[in-house]
This record gives C-alpha cells, structure tokens and sequence, in this order.
C-alpha cells in the first residue's frame, strides 16, 4: 500500500500562534500507523493556518488538491491523516472524498481512530458520514460559542485588545507617555504637522510601538484612526460580498468602559482630514517645500508642487511652484514663501487679540454628544422592535437610515467643533522667518502650520505673458475670520 500523509493545522485564535508541534506530531502518528502496517509513505503534505471546512462549490487549499491529484494520477492507495478531521470537517467536502473512492479506490486511515475507511462500501460511507456531521456540529457550536462570548465583551463596553495597544495597558488604563504623545499628535496633525514629522519625534524619543517597531507615516497614521483612542467600542466581523471576496466590516457599538485619550469630536475631526482625498501627503516623507501642496492653481485648481527652474546663461537655477495640473502657472518659490510668510505674520496680530469662543464651543459639543448618544439608543431600540416582531424590514431599514443620517450630521458637527478649536501658538511668529530653513524639515513643518492655521485658501495667479518678477497681484490669499474661524475673503493684495 503506497501511503500519503496529510497533516493540517487549522487557523490559530485571535491573538495566538500556530504551534508547529502539532503538526510534528501528526506527522509522527500518522508515520508510526503506516510502520505498523507496513505502508509505503510516498510523500507528506504539510499544511499551516488552513481550514477544511469550506462551502458548497469553494476549492479546498492547495496541499489537499494536490493530495487529491496524486490519489487520481494512481500513485497512492491510502490518505493517512491523525484524525478523519484534518481530510473533511462538512458533508459535501465527504461527497467529494466519497467519489474520489469510488473512482479510484482509495481509502482513508487515522492514526487516532480504529480501522481504515473503506469509502467504497455501504458501512464505511455511513461511519464516515456519521463522522462529517458530529464534525459539522462541533463548528457550528463552536461559532456560536465566539458569537455569545463576543456580544457579551460587546455589551459589557469592557477592553478586548489581543495585544497593548499604543497608549493603553491591557485593561484600559492608560499608558501616560505614550497618551500624552497621542494628545500631542491628535492637535499637531489637526494645526498641519506632518505624521512623518511627528513620527520621527517620537522615535527620537523612543516612544516605538507596542512590537518595538519605530514609527513611520503608515502605521502612525493606523494608530491615529483608532476608535480606542476616543473611548469608541466598535466590532469587527467578516462579511462575504456578492462577488464572492470576504471583507472586514468595523461598526460603533458605543461607549467604551475605559477612559478615551481624546475627545470623540477631536477623533472625528482627525479621521476627516486624513480621509479627504484632496489632501496632499507627499508620499510620507519629509516636506521638502513650505508651499506645496498648499497653494492652488487659480485656472485648474490644481496643488503647486516644488520645481527647479531652468538654467539661465551662467547656468544656474533657481526653485519654483509649477502647478501640477498641467503647468499653467509658475513662480518663484522663494519669492512666493517669504510673500506668504509675511502676510501670515501680519493676520497673527488679528488672531492674538480674538476673543476666545471655547465656553460656547463647549456647550455645544455637550449638546452633541447628548443627542449622539439618544440617537444612537434610538437606532438601537429599532433592531430590538424588529427582533422581536414589533415592526417590519421596511420599517427598520428606513428608521435605520434616518439616525445614521442624524448621526453623520452630528458627528460631522463634533469634528467642526474639534478642529475649530485647533490653534497654534502665535505668539512668536515674529521670528517665523528663522524657521525657513530647508536643511531642516522640522522647521519648514512649524512655518507651514502657521499658514495653513490662518490662511483658508492660497491661490496663484496669472503673472502675465514675459513677466518673470513675482508681484503682490501674483497670489490672492483667503484668510480665516479670528472671530468666526471661517473665511473672511480677504484679499492679500
């Protein structure tokens, strides 16, 4: 008898790793049952983090095809496994194994059951089918069990974090340094500091991440746009889409147990700005220009993006702004900065002498929240009335649909609120010039939010056909209202 065996480790929990000793030791019984009868083993087949429980018409992994492919080829009599379990765990994927015998005669053997199967017989198909359904049945009651232990952690509001999370011990506490940097970030990206620049603070002062990985844009900006960090409970599960690919949904379930690092409007307002599309991230890296990214095209609308002129007759060049969208305009770089620079510098005394608005700003941010969490309760109280009959599918789609209307506008209200409140200091712009240093990024980040805090929008214009010499008429500058923190329209010219 010529001998395949199959040995298969099914995925490992959340927050748990594969043990590769236990598939050593399927090896190892299934070796030790072909020894004693004095099976030929032909090749062994180890599979990792692999599931035998498919549905009806899926392809099963690549290591049991390829068993199967040996078995129809006629190159193996027998499928060794520790465990009928690790060949089928559904009553189709047996069906398949039921027609794979009886084309080719093969039969089943475990090292930790009595006797072999003989799929070819009547007996041996019903014992293997008895088995399939005990095996189905452990699936099913184990799905359940992760379901009920779940909308348990769900409703209890309490952490379940598989490993710390970045400003959080593992039961909710916070972690104060690493809080303090989140708080920190929250404001500097909310007031226009890069997340690289942020980044390389923190690993200067070796703040890594929970695994001791240094920060970069990418996964600094995954912590950020966690929920945890406002005190938001969500859940996460998998959902098979209509072409057949499963995709992780994350939805708010409410309010969690432990203390939120930031507010909710703060969180809402950051997620926001990361998520606008016409934000300009410059590929992570360091800014290379204070500008770009900033000013706009005034004919397409474009973003200015930094450039080298070309060389003049004593073959030097000088930096410029070219738009992105197709070159319409260009201007000197240097020219434009120190422009808006100096027209930011001027704005700053405006702002300083505003009067400030947070008590109000405040008092509304409580109304917010109070009618977020009725809301939210009311929504919650329509899947109840639909559970239990009260009202129907059409009832409970359009009354759904009308509080996550409300909510959307709630939330997007608290992120206003949020950033609104988002100021630098500006006490010092004064030496704002000192901080044009292009040998040094940190510095071009702290002139860079300054503008972006008092200036709305940033437009370069036309400069004329042979005119080279920038002009106050070259770039029209929208700057915030001090008092109402929305655009004043006025005119830098």
């Amino acid at each position: 008898m010529r001998a395949i065996i199959y040995a298969r480790l099914s995925p490992a929990p959340r927050g748990e790793e594969s043990k590769g000793g236990n598939l050593r030791q399927q090896v190892e019984l299934s070796q030790a049952l072909c020894d004693r009868n004095g099976w030929s083993v032909i090749t062994v087949v180890v599979e990792k983090d692999t599931s035998a429980s498919t549905k009806r018409g899926a392809g099963r992994s690549a290591g049991w095809e390829r068993v199967k492919a040996l078995v129809e080829d006629g190159k193996a009599d027998v499928i060794v496994s520790r465990h009928y379990d690790r060949m089928y765990r559904t009553p189709w994927d047996l069906e398949d194994l039921v027609d794979l015998a009886e084309a080719t005669g093969v039969t089943l053997a475990a090292a930790q059951a009595q006797g072999v199967l003989d799929l070819s017989t009547p007996s041996g198909r019903l014992a293997a089918r008895i088995g399939a359904v005990v095996a189905r049945n452990e699936t099913e009651m184990r799905a359940e069990r992760q379901m009920l232990g779940h909308q348990r952690r769900r409703d209890s509001g309490r952490p379940f974090w598989s490993t710390r999370p970045f400003g959080f011990e593992r039961d909710g506490r916070h972690r104060e340094a690493e809080a303090e940097a989140l708080r920190q970030a929250y404001q500097d990206v909310l007031t226009g500091v890069s997340l690289w620049s942020i980044a390389k603070d923190w690993n200067a002062r070796e703040l890594l991440s929970p695994h001791g990985k240094e920060w970069r844009s990418s996964n600094l900006r995954g912590v950020l746009l966690k929920p945890r960090n406002a005190g938001i409970q969500t859940y996460s599960q998998w959902v098979e889409r209509a072409d057949g690919k499963r995709v992780r949904l994350t939805e708010e379930t409410g309010t969690g147990t432990w203390e939120a690092i930031v507010s909710q409007g703060m969180f809402r307002a950051l997620v926001r700005y990361l998520s606008d599309p016409e934000r300009n991230t410059g590929g992570g890296g360091r800014r290379k220009a204070l500008l770009s990214g900033v000013v706009r095209c005034s004919k397409c609308r474009a973003v200015v993006a930094q450039g080298w002129s070309r060389r003049n007759a004593a073959g030097e060049r000088y930096r410029i702004y070219t738009c992105s969208g197709g070159r319409c305009i260009t201007c000197p770089a240097d020219a434009l900065d120190s422009f808006v620079v100096r027209k930011a510098i001027d704005m700053a005394e405006e702002w300083n002498a505003a009067p400030a608005t947070d008590a109000a700003d405040e008092e509304r941010e409580a109304e917010l929240l109070a009618e977020e969490t009725a809301t939210s309760e009311r929504r919650t109280a329509l899947a109840e009335m639909f559970a239990v009959g009260d009202i129907d599918a059409s009832t409970l789609r359009a009354g759904v649909g009308r509080c996550d209307a409300d909510l959307a506008k709630i939330r997007a209200e608290l992120a206003d609120l949020a950033a609104n409140r988002m100021r630098v200091d500006l006490g010092d712009v004064e030496y704002l010039w000192e901080e044009l240093d292009y040998e040094d990024p940190d510095r071009i980040d702290h002139a860079r939010t300054v503008v972006m805090q008092v200036c709305e929008r940033v437009e370069l214009m036309p400069r004329g056909r042979g005119v080279r010499a920038f002009k106050a008429e070259h770039c029209r500058i929208t700057f915030r209202s001090p008092e109402s923190r929305r655009c004043a329209g006025m005119d830098a010219t």
